[in-house]
């Protein structure tokens, strides 16, 4: 099935997909743009210490685990867990044990990195020795592992190796630190692995572990290698350093003189400056080969953008083709580039074509159709687009036949991505060659075919459309055949016509000149910076000119001793070029240059660094002193011959740059001997650092201000592993200490991964992002998406609150209106809106004060008031008018599924006025919720569920269908404490109803659409059903399709009002269809992995609706800033354990009752917990005679009150309960009316 998501909606594609031409764009103002509002704290830098992280105080208790999911035999076909942190990409550990996905470069591809295993040696005394790689998949060289076990509790990875000859015990576990409250130390660029080896036996063995990596760095994740082969290596280098208790091999490229790109400059703390572009070239070879073209435009075209917006390009190795086409361009003369014809760029109708079908029309598009989103990237006035009127029209268009004379054919194309179905095909002999399909998206991309090998053949072009459904459409335009690259070609020809008469450089005549012996270059100013660099440029050769004229304020800065020009420093437009007409430059003296350039009052505290994003570093290492290790081995039966025979590695310590084309593997072994019954635990981690990339205009990643490379990454970790797994493991014990279904661990356990994947990232100036789904869909912090999300900031309240301040304090319109998306310029969808006020509350609801509040209020006023008049001019309490929401479409008229996100919305805003104090909006709002709160259920009430009364006209509405989102707004408020916006008689009602309706324990014989994430053996809760009849057209758009982040959401909302049972066969039936087997057929797909659920992209944001599960069943209730911390369990109230997070610290909560007794214990596990008032709930009809609160070994004096059921009990002081401390509470209860 297709990958694509929204159906044609309004994400518009996947604009994350960036070429490097447009990141090489993108990047040339990025510095000036973050610098400018850094989020970045004060005192965080390469040179700043980190502090030490201590070993947690308490360890795991006396409480058992709930038994974590384990996969076996066929249910680890699909699973894959990414092992990363917030916002560091991840690498992926798959059911077969193996490192299968690599997306530590920047990039969403799921591509491999070879040579990257772990293995072991065992030889039991006076036995042969056995070496496995640990993995069931196949290793060049290596044997695999019989079979294997893959324990899920994430994050941790428990793996049991099994294999009969090996005469050791082997498991794994692997993760990357994540510790809830402490972000920093859950965004580390690393992947842990501690093997564990165990001798059953009666003689001593001898062991070896072994792991390996590939010096990745150039790939970019792109893949594609052979072995230690990629086009993007060249220059990697590798080099062994041992230090106390620690071996590790550093994995870089040279990077001095860099390839070309962009350049940044950072602070000796590590700070990104503020500057222009800057830009970095060598001369390219004057050829029509495909890379030297590209060489040419990129650097042409950051010369045409210095020109026009300031900054500063240096060329090294300047040569007589590159200034005689810089002379033509600034006389004006065409330039001397690949020729190129155009064939067809439907300005002048359907000529050469020959059409059928429907989907085409008579003639050229003019551009948008009405009611499609806004075509663009096609040049002229016409193209083909067969989005007429819809996507339901099908055809297909024919080329006149043509002989193929030139290598590159290129054209412009987008709309859909079905393979075969929206495509462009050149046709050879009857066979379809070259195919092409747009993106999903409506601005047409250059694409380009290289037809070497068809030259001298007839051939002809086909334009199909046989699609339908979503992105059911194709456009093309402007195909052209060329020499080389015509997209290239084209820019090439745009940038000289800028750059010519900027730079205005003039010459009589240039050429290579020989020397007969070398020649230092010196500067041609004695006191000239590059005098002081210490890095003498010694000349075999260089290019002389002839009456080389430039502008009057040109300089000569280095000449050879006639007085002939080496380096030159001009104006460029509003920028600088510095040229350099002879090879090998020092690297020094470029980076004086271009920091003298820039005018920087202290050049010395500067460094100039490449701006690519092929730049990075990576590690591996072992946390052994007296390891041995290979800096680099490149024949995997050499490599395991060597470990079979000693168990030990020799080789290089380091490595020279790699030859062109090739890079390194490295690997490290730690030997030991096991005595019977003994076991050891070595720790491997891999580490990487690929700081170098923009993002919707945003750079870099978080982890680059803390960390200077990978081999920085690996000395803290050296220094703290220990302390970061412990404090991992108490997480993750803790969280399975919890005694809820276990289908609900794994739900919110498994789905936790989703802000520590793909999905996020984390720039360097401090700005958190989401995608709805991985592979770049749907951007960026989708209000109506993460709407549904709540693990990401019960966990990490800091991302939760810095997410509300990119709504608020950054991407807010004037109006109060919120932008549903914030990669472009977008307006609101009302359930985001509606969402962005509830999470405020639940933001300050996790905040250790009201700082946060008091900062975004303001907004918070003017988001909650436009949200009034958006769709309650009337102030009746009941939308109206047309609500944009996450279904792609928009609903119209009176509805709960809007209505109950408005009500949370404003009780959400009423409680933040009255803690803010502003009485007077705290009032305006109070009686618009309740006038909601009457008329809402008074009109849509059927005495099953609620129902929606549509406008005139209607939009995508359901009418008289049981929406499965009808009490959204319900759930939202019970998680913040606001209470039932409904009667509770009908909640309870409703809920009931959509698991009646919406819930099927199979789908066959029902078409899922227009998306499939069932199969047809599955069961799952269907977004809308129409139990009574009159299902509108058109109607919701999703209604027939099954996610699970709604089903978490139904499920929580069932537990609030005590359904248990109906909520557990949702969430089991929803686990069971990520059962690790594969389900190749469902989009997104392929499905299965039960760490990845499946929606619009996969690792999709809405599933983190899980976390509710969890606050469900504790019914938590909780205030921050006011201390206040309670629980009203809804799962076994009579015997409860379940993790609980504050502000500051999380730990376990336990609820017992027996024999009139009500005790409640809250063990803090990290951090601090601060107390001045609690809340239980006691039975039905209880009251509560006495109560006792204990912390430590000490009373602590308070009162009690009792609220209906809840008992509120206030300590008359504060009260702070550090780690490892506890505060208990006993309750003494009787039945309502007994005396006390």
């Amino acid at each position: 099935m297709s990958s694509r998501c929204c159906n044609g909606g309004r994400c518009g594609g996947n604009p994350f997909e960036m070429s490097r031409r447009g990141f090489l764009r993108a990047v040339a103002g990025t510095t000036g743009l973050i610098l400018a509002g850094s989020l970045s704290g004060d005192g965080e830098g390469w040179g700043m210490d980190r502090p030490r992280l201590s070993m947690p105080a308490v360890g795991r208790g006396r409480y058992p685990l709930t038994p974590p999911r384990s996969f076996e035999g066929e249910h680890l076909q699909a699973v894959a867990m990414p092992i990363g942190g917030i916002g560091t990409g991840s690498v992926w550990l798959d059911g077969a044990g193996k490192l299968s996905v690599w997306q530590i470069f920047n990039n969403l591809n799921e591509e491999g990195v070879p040579c990257s295993f772990f293995a072991v040696r065992a030889q039991r005394e006076g036995e042969r020795p056995v070496l496995r790689v640990l993995q069931t998949a196949a290793e060049p060289g290596f044997t695999p592992v019989g079979s294997l076990t893959f324990e899920a509790s994430y994050p941790i990875a428990h793996v049991t190796f099994r294999d009969g000859e090996l005469p050791v015990s082997i498991s794994m576990d692997a993760l990357n630190p994540m510790i809830p409250l402490d972000a920093r130390s859950s965004a580390i660029p690393c992947a842990i692995f501690r093997i564990t080896a165990t001798n059953p036996g009666t003689k001593p063995v001898r062991v070896s572990l072994i792991g390996s990596l590939q010096n990745a760095v150039g790939c970019e994740g792109t893949g594609g290698q052979q072995g230690s082969k990629h086009p993007g290596y060249g220059r990697n280098r590798n080099r062994v350093t041992r230090e106390a208790g620690l071996t590790a091999i550093g994995m870089d490229v040279e990077s001095e003189p860099p390839r070309p790109g962009p350049l940044l400059v950072r602070n000796a703390s590590g700070r990104l400056q503020p500057t222009p572009e800057l830009y970095y070239g060598e001369s390219p070879e004057a050829s029509d080969d495909a890379v030297s073209v590209r060489q040419q435009r990129d650097l042409l075209e950051a010369m045409a953008r210095v020109a026009r917006d300031g900054g500063v390009v240096v060329v090294s190795d300047a040569r007589p083709a590159f200034l005689t086409a810089l002379a033509a361009a600034a006389d004006g003369t065409p330039p001397d580039t690949p020729a190129l014809e155009v064939f067809e760029d439907f300005e002048d109708g359907y000529g050469r074509w020959t059409v059928t079908g429907d989907a085409f029309g008579m003639e050229p598009h003019t551009g948008t159709t009405p009611g499609q989103q806004r075509v663009s990237g096609f040049m002229g006035k016409g193209l083909v687009n067969s989005y007429r009127p819809n996507d339901e029209p099908q055809g297909q268009m024919v080329s006149q036949p043509f002989r193929i004379r030139r290598r590159f054919i290129g054209l412009l194309v987008g709309g859909g991505s079905h393979a075969g179905k929206t495509c462009v095909n050149l046709r050879v002999d009857g066979r379809v060659v070259r195919t092409a399909t747009g993106r999903d998206s409506e601005r047409l991309s250059p694409v380009t075919w290289d037809v070497g090998d068809l030259i001298g053949k007839e051939a002809t072009i086909e334009i199909v459309d046989r699609d339908s459904g979503g992105w059911g459409h194709i456009l093309v335009d402007q195909i052209t055949f060329a020499d080389a690259p015509p997209d290239d070609v084209l820019a090439i020809r745009a940038a000289l016509r800028d750059v010519g008469p900027a730079l205005g450089l003039h010459l009589d005549g240039a050429e290579p000149v020989r020397l007969p012996r070398k020649m230092r270059a010196q500067p041609s100013d004695p006191n000239s910076p590059l005098n002081a660099q210490n890095q003498p440029w010694e000349l075999s050769g260089y290019t002389a000119t002839r009456g080389l004229r430039l502008a009057p304020t040109a300089q000569t800065l280095v000449a050879t001793d006639r007085g002939e020009p080496l380096v030159v420093q001009t104006p460029l437009g509003k920028g600088r070029f510095i040229m350099a007409l002879a090879p090998g430059m020092p690297w020094r003296w470029t980076e004086s240059l271009v920091v003298n350039a820039l005018g920087a009052a202290d050049p010395s505290q500067l460094r100039v660094l490449p701006g690519s994003p092929y730049y990075g570093t990576m590690a591996l290492a072992a946390f052994d002193g007296r390891a041995t290790a290979c800096a680099a081995w490149s024949d995997p039966s050499a490599l395991a011959a060597q470990l079979l025979e000693a168990g030990r590695l020799s080789g290089p310590a380091s490595t020279n740059p790699s030859p062109a084309g090739e890079t390194w593997n490295g690997a490290i072994a730690v030997p030991f001997t096991l005595r019977p019954g003994q076991s050891r635990t070595v720790t491997f981690a891999i580490t990487w650092h690929f700081p170098v990339v923009e993002r919707f205009g945003r750079f870099g990643n978080r982890y680059s201000v803390w960390y200077k490379d990978a081999m920085d990454v690996v000395r803290h970790l050296a220094r703290d592993h220990q302390a970061l797994v412990a404090r991992t493991r108490a997480y993750r014990d803790t969280l399975y200490q919890s005694n809820l279904p276990p289908e609900f661990l794994d739900a919110m356990a498994s789905q936790s991964v989703i802000f520590r994947g793909p999905t996020c990232y984390w720039t360097e100036d401090g700005y958190f992002a989401g995608f709805e789904g991985s592979y770049g869909c749907c951007p960026l912090n989708c209000t109506h998406v993460w709407n549904y999300a709540q693990t990401h900031a019960r966990l990490f309240p800091e991302i939760g609150r810095n997410m509300r301040e990119s709504d608020l304090l950054v991407y807010l319109k004037p109006t109060g209106e919120t932008q549903h998306r914030q990669h472009a310029p977008t307006d609101a969808f009302i359930d985001g809106q509606c969402a962005t006020i509830s999470a405020t509350l639940r933001e300050h609801q996790m905040s250790p004060d009201d700082a946060f509040l008091r900062r975004v209020w303001p907004k918070v006023v003017l988001a909650t008031d436009w949200l009034i008049g958006r769709i309650d001019a009337d102030h009746d309490g009941v939308p109206g008018g047309r609500q944009p929401n996450t279904y792609d479409c928009d609903v119209s008229g009176a509805n709960t599924f809007i209505g109950s996100q408005y009500l949370c919305a404003l009780a959400a805003a009423v409680r933040m006025a009255r803690t803010m104090g502003d009485a007077p909006a705290a009032a305006r709002w109070a009686e618009i919720l309740a006038a909601g709160m009457r008329n809402q259920p008074a009109r849509l009430w059927n005495g099953e569920y609620y129902f929606q009364i549509p406008d005139t006209p209607p939009a995508n509405d359901y009418g008289t269908g049981c929406h499965s989102d009808q009490l959204l707004g319900q759930w939202w408020a019970h998680q913040v404490g606001l209470g039932y916006l409904y009667p509770t008689d009908q909640v309870h009602t409703a809920l009931a109803s959509i698991a009646k309706y919406n819930y099927r324990s199979s789908f066959a014989g029902f078409e899922q659409r227009p998306r499939r994430y069932a199969e047809d053996t599955d069961a799952g809760l269907l977004t809308c059903t129409w139990p009574k009849g009159g299902r509108p057209d058109p109607f919701i758009i999703y209604a027939d399709e099954v996610w699970t982040g709604i089903e978490y959401a139904v499920a929580g909302a069932l537990l609030y009002e005590g359904m248990v049972e109906p909520a557990r066969k949702i969430v089991a039936s929803a686990r069971a269809r990520y059962d690790g087997r594969l389900r190749p057929d469902l989009n997104s797909g392929p499905g299965g992995n039960p760490f990845n659920d499946l929606e619009c992209g996969k690792f999709y944001a809405r599933a983190m609706s899980s976390w509710s599960l969890l606050l469900a069943c504790q019914g938590v209730v909780l205030d921050g800033p006011a201390g206040v911390i309670g629980f009203r369990p809804n799962w076994q109230p009579e015997d409860h354990r379940s993790f609980f997070s504050g502000p500051e610290g999380w730990g376990l909560f336990v609820q017992k009752r027996e024999r009139g007794v009500q005790t409640e214990l809250l063990e803090v596990r990290h951090g601090r917990l601060k107390v001045r008032e609690m809340v239980f709930r006691l039975p039905a009809g209880a009251r509560c005679r006495s109560v006792r609160v204990v912390s430590g070994r000490r009373s602590v004096p308070c009162s009690l009150r009792q609220e209906a059921d809840d008992v509120v009990i206030a300590l008359e002081q504060p009260l702070e309960v550090r780690e490892g401390s506890s505060i208990g509470v006993r309750l003494s209860i009787g039945v309502a009316g007994t005396s006390a």
